[in-house]
């Protein structure tokens, strides 16, 4: 694995990509649960708007990390220092490229949803559903890009499908955490409650999705199992596996023992847990930029 400062600055870039699909999809994920249990309403306007700054915060930094994907893809080719960013004839070869093709489809869709974002709590009956629906349609048009290039990018329909499959469950369930969090701070026990077990029944369907279409690649990318100890690839999978492994065991403290019992006495534990897991989800987001960055499978 070689580290140069456009490695570090692609990486930074595919990181703040992660963060932005991860925001987007864990809101949207706390939208459904607000709207299906009734809580959309102007109690709860201090919690929506919350929730709807952190979405267009970081939708709006993905935008500008997807609008930097092409010239700093194009100063890493030219081996020209930062100049090369914005060398012409290497920005039309990087158009022409798979990385244009991902950035004409990435730009727009984040475009369209910050869009969404910034008008969605001034709309109100059918236009909401409509404001929902195309923010849907913008944050999988971004997940999607992520199969043009990387890993998944050369192989068939299925793999790319796990790949597409595998980014909506990490993204929702990561993306979920911090809008929990925040609940645990502004809604009373009995919204906390009802909230958080609608989450837990949504998370398992999320897990499942993920752990099925998580291994399914493993084995794609790895030709034998001792790889998984004798390759840097196969180490970060290692270190990737016992993190989700942790997320999992704390997921299910809360849904077994900490939510049924919850009280206004003991909720500051769940709090300190949701940050935990927030901090061990952000290291799972983090190994997987690498991982798609920097460090391929063995050839």
């Amino acid at each position: 694995m070689q580290i140069s400062e456009w490695s570090i600055l692609l990486l930074l870039l595919k990181l703040a990509n992660y963060m932005a699909i991860a925001a987007l999809a864990g809101t949207l994920l706390m939208r459904f649960i607000l709207v299906r249990n009734r809580l959309v309403n102007k109690h709860n306007s201090q919690y929506i708007n919350s929730i709807n700054t952190w979405q267009i915060t970081w939708v709006a930094l993905g935008l500008v990390a997807a609008m930097l994907q092409v010239p700093i893809e194009a100063g890493a080719m030219s081996e020209s220092g930062f100049a090369g960013m914005w060398d012409a004839f290497m920005l039309d070869f990087m158009w022409q490229s798979v990385i244009g093709d991902q950035a004409a489809l990435r730009i727009p869709a984040f475009i369209i949803a910050l869009i969404a974002l910034i008008t969605w709590q001034k709309l109100t009956g059918l236009m909401t559903r409509v404001n929902l629906g195309i923010t849907i349609i913008a944050l999988l048009s971004i997940i999607y890009s992520f199969t043009f290039t990387g890993h998944s990018a050369e192989k068939n329909l299925l793999i790319k499908s796990m790949f597409f499959w595998h980014l909506i469950a990490i993204a929702s369930w990561g993306g979920a955490l911090w809008p929990l969090y925040k609940s645990c701070k502004l809604f009373p026990i009995s919204t906390v409650k009802p909230v958080m077990h609608q989450f837990g029944q949504l998370a398992i369907i999320v897990v499942l999705l993920m752990l099925a279409s998580g291994i399914f690649l493993l084995f794609q990318h790895l030709a034998s199992f001792s790889e998984l100890f004798t390759t840097n690839y196969g180490q970060l999978i290692m270190l990737k596996l016992l993190l989700v492994s942790a997320v999992l065991l704390m997921g299910a403290w809360h849904k077994f023992s900490l939510v049924p019992n919850l009280t206004q006495e003991n909720i500051a534990t769940l709090k300190r847990s949701i940050s935990v897991e927030m901090l061990v989800a952000i290291l799972v987001i983090l190994t997987t930029s690498v991982l798609t960055t920097l460090v391929g499978p063995p050839v």
